[in-house]
């Protein structure tokens, strides 16, 4: 059963590190005071979207 539920997360490394990037993220900006929120965001969306295009591709040409 526990495959079955898990069947749809092919890529959990992938999936992963973006948690971490966000999770890391939210956690600068609650220890921080001085952090810009729309700047921290904008390079966590930039970096997903890297990392996605990557780790998420089926080819393995890279």
């Amino acid at each position: 059963m526990l495959k079955d539920f898990l069947l749809f997360i092919k890529y959990p490394y992938t999936a992963g590190i973006i948690a971490v990037i966000w999770l890391g993220s939210a956690g600068f900006l609650a220890l921080a005071d001085n952090l810009d929120l729309i700047v921290i965001v904008a390079l966590d969306l930039l970096a997903t979207v890297i990392i996605a295009f990557v780790g998420f591709n089926d080819k393995k040409e890279i």
